[in-house]
């Protein structure tokens, strides 16, 4: 009886055993990915707490965590350059998981470029990183980005300043903002982006037609603005970023806090807001009147991210009061050639913070939300965007009554669903589909300049690549539709018209890149875009305040219609790195302003320009050395050159930027564990004279395009760190030679010079709490 007890007890526990050693043989597969752009995380360490034992990715990101019994498992992810990861797992049999990790706020321009290679097709392109961002603050967007080589800027004194890339503006440029394309009258010349700078960690732009991905306004190219991926650890973080300016007594305070709740993983929201305040600026020798900024703008946002799914909503507020020189806007004829000729201000000015008419006041309302699934077959992304844009125009009157002469408002609401699939026989890509309803209304009794409107449209597009051993295989192709719906007012009693327009037409894109050795890279893009004419090229009529001319509409344009073909090579060494792009865009009706008569009016003399339409051929090359002379000094040299011709009547266009060179040198060193990334910086700029202008420039414009002129820059900062905390100090000193100089894309060049010597304090204040107990 014994022996029976004996073996049943044993055959009792080796079923035991057995069922334990089934149940703890379980396996997951773990993929570690970037947030941004899916690419596999190597090396990564993947821990488990529970089994205390540690996991090394392979190439593919890939680790199997085997030997696991059901239950509840708590995984951490350590990896170079990302930000700690913390996941919770139900084991209930063997599966699988993707898990992804965000880049850290400092390696976060990487991971922009490679999304958008991932992303897009194969484009030039420049890009502004979180570094760049902070030497720069206070600037505006526009002036930011002329450090881009290849983008110059089209201004209106020194307060509105707006991209040019390779030649083209306004309404050829599309601007991203936090993957929302912005809606704000960026049409006017004078109308800058309504962006705040310190929303963005990165500011890329990708030069050339970009349609296929963007929209067909991309002709010119595309600005992003992103801000950083909200944290995924629990705690706190933030910056306080402070600037002085000297020139026109500005100061700016913009101010950023961020939290990832304990309590509820993968809840995080972030708050952010930005105060701004100039007075009239100071050329070499006088103040300019009536020439201060005020800017207030404040954002939010809120992610709820789980491990295959999230959602987050976005919502930002934009508000500038923006003075206009009172010298560009004149009563005769008399009065605008005295103010052209004249070497100074004919306007005198001492300085003041308050603004005065002609002004505008501008304000900008985005709201974003936004939902992802990542599926088996690749992610869903699903994004809707209602934007608000106010703009009112104050004119010189007779008697103030305190009104606008102009009231815009513009509703935008665009839908956007798109699928990036995974590899399918080594293809893998994007396909989506776009919408976009936009309302356009004036203000009762307001002098017309653009009519009421209604716009609607929509887009669908596809992008493959292929990508082999050493070279990828790029194509997209995209089909849009654009309705108009206008009411313009025409003739003595201003009968209302109703206007009714369809544009419809295919974009299309090819782009081949090859590593030829591990140092050299080339890459050659063909690419077609189109564009319908804006309401405000078909129907303006009347004063355009800003850049202080009449402007005149032409209803029989026709959209515009573009080839462009862009080669660039890389090449990298020990010491020095080259890259050279070199582009060609032909555009077949090319919309532009043409200066005609000038033409007196109630509200004064001014300057006329008319739509029109030719066929033009931009052409040029962006090239850009480095040399690393030792490990702390490095020099940048850069050289922009274009030549835009009208090819209708065999001339050159008019109101292009001229050739451009730079030369910048910077000098860095960490003296100690206090004083860490001391530098001196000296930046030297040189703009030609814009020669290649139309024969009868002198029949329809006046006077001819300024000098060229020389710009030297220097700067000088260090990290100190006090009790762990950094605190990143700099002191720069724009036109240190205080050079008197005008700049042929400005408006107001017919009247004043460009803005004299500046000294600008900045200080950037980072903190970051990781504490256990946040909740």
């Amino acid at each position: 009886m014994f022996h029976k007890w004996l073996c049943a007890i044993a055959l009792l526990c080796a079923d035991i055993y057995v069922a334990e050693a089934q149940q703890c043989s379980l396996s997951v597969k773990v993929t570690v990915v970037e947030t941004h752009n899916f690419a596999p995380v190597f090396p990564a360490i993947v821990y488990v707490e529970e089994t205390r034992r540690a996991y090394e990715t392979n190439e593919q990101g890939v680790v199997k965590l085997d030997s696991l019994c059901p239950g509840k498992y708590t995984v951490h992810v350590e990896t170079a350059g990302h930000e700690h990861l913390v996941e919770h797992f139900s084991v209930t049999g063997n599966a699988s998981y993707r898990l992804k990790v965000a880049m850290l706020e400092h390696q976060l321009a990487e991971v922009h470029v490679s999304e958008e290679r991932h992303r897009t097709i194969l484009q030039s392109r420049g890009s502004l990183d979180k570094g760049e961002l902070n030497a720069n603050t206070g600037k505006s967007l526009g002036d930011m980005l002329q450090s881009v080589n290849g983008v110059s800027t089209l201004g209106n004194g020194a307060t509105i300043t707006k991209p040019v890339i390779h030649g083209l503006h306004s309404n050829r440029i599309l601007m991203l903002n936090n993957g929302i394309r912005q809606e704000d009258q960026q049409w006017g010349g004078e109308h800058a982006p309504n962006i705040d700078p310190f929303l963005a960690s990165n500011i890329t732009v990708i030069k050339g037609a970009a349609g296929v991905r963007y929209g067909t306004d991309a002709m010119g190219g595309v600005v992003l603005v992103e801000p950083p991926a909200l944290r995924n650890t629990p705690g706190w973080n933030g910056e306080l970023n402070l600037a002085g300016f000297s020139n026109n007594g500005m100061y700016v305070g913009s101010g950023m806090v961020e939290h990832a709740f304990k309590a509820v993983p993968g809840l995080a929201f972030r708050v952010q807001g930005t105060y701004k305040k100039g007075g009239n600026y100071r050329i070499p020798g006088h103040w300019v009147a009536n020439t201060g900024v005020r800017e207030t703008n404040f954002s939010g946002a809120l992610a709820y991210r789980k491990l295959h799914y999230g959602a987050e909503v976005f919502f930002s507020h934009f508000d500038t009061d923006l003075g206009l020189y009172r010298g560009s806007h004149t009563g005769s004829e008399k009065d605008l050639m005295n103010a052209i000729n004249s070497p100074v201000p004919l306007i005198p000015a001492t300085f003041t913070y308050r603004l005065e008419r002609p002004r505008q006041h501008v304000e900008h309302t985005l709201g974003k939300a936004r939902a992802y699934a990542d599926t088996r077959a690749g992610v869903f992304n699903l994004t809707y965007a209602y934007q608000r844009n106010f703009r009112q125009e104050y004119d010189v009157v007779r008697i103030d009554r305190g009104n606008a002469q102009l009231n815009l408002t513009l509703n935008t609401q665009t839908l956007n669903l798109n699928f990036d699939h995974k590899k399918i026989k080594g293809i893998e890509g994007q396909a989506g589909v776009d919408g976009i309803y936009q309302e356009n209304y004036l203000g009762q009794g307001d002098r017309i300049f653009i009519p009421n409107f209604r716009a609607w449209g929509g887009a669908a597009y596809l992008v493959e690549r292929y990508k082999a051993r050493n070279y990828t295989i790029e194509a997209g192709v995209r089909y849009d539709n654009r309705y108009y719906d206008v009411y313009n007012p025409e003739g003595n009693n201003q009968q209302v018209v109703n206007y009714k327009f369809h544009f419809s037409n295919i974009s299309g894109t090819l782009g081949f890149r090859q590593q030829l050795t591990d140092r050299w890279d080339w890459g050659l893009t063909l690419g077609r875009a189109w564009r319908a004419p804006q309401a405000s090229e078909l129907f303006s009529q009347g004063l355009h305040q800003g850049a202080a001319r009449i402007e005149v509409g032409n209803k029989n344009l026709r959209p515009e219609a573009s080839w462009n073909l862009n080669a660039e090579t890389k090449y990298t060494a020990k010491k020095w790195l080259a890259e050279l792009s070199l582009y060609s865009q032909h555009i077949s009706d090319f919309i532009y302003l043409a200066p005609g008569v000038d033409i007196l009016t109630i509200r004064g003399y001014f300057k006329r320009f008319d739509y029109r339409q030719t066929d033009a051929l931009l052409s040029g090359a962006d090239a850009t050395v480095t040399y690393q002379w030792t490990g702390s000094l490095q020099s940048t040299a850069k050289a922009s050159v274009l030549y835009a011709r009208d090819i209708t009547n065999r001339d050159w266009l008019i109101l292009m930027p001229a050739n451009r060179f730079s030369l910048g040198n910077k000098y860095t060193h960490s003296f100690s564990e206090r004083w860490q990334d001391a530098f001196v910086a000296l930046d030297a700029r040189y703009v030609a004279q814009q020669n290649r202008i139309p024969a009868n420039f002198d029949e329809v414009d006046y006077p001819r395009p300024p000098a060229a002129y020389f710009l030297l820059d220097a700067s000088i900062g260090s990290t100190l760190f006090i009790n762990k905390q950094p605190l990143h100090l700099s002191l720069s000193v724009d036109n240190l030679l205080n050079a008197k100089y005008r700049d042929y894309l400005d408006a107001f060049r017919y009247f004043i010079d460009q803005p004299g010597r500046n000294v600008v304090l900045r200080i950037n204040i980072p903190f970051n709490s990781k504490k256990s107990n946040e909740q």
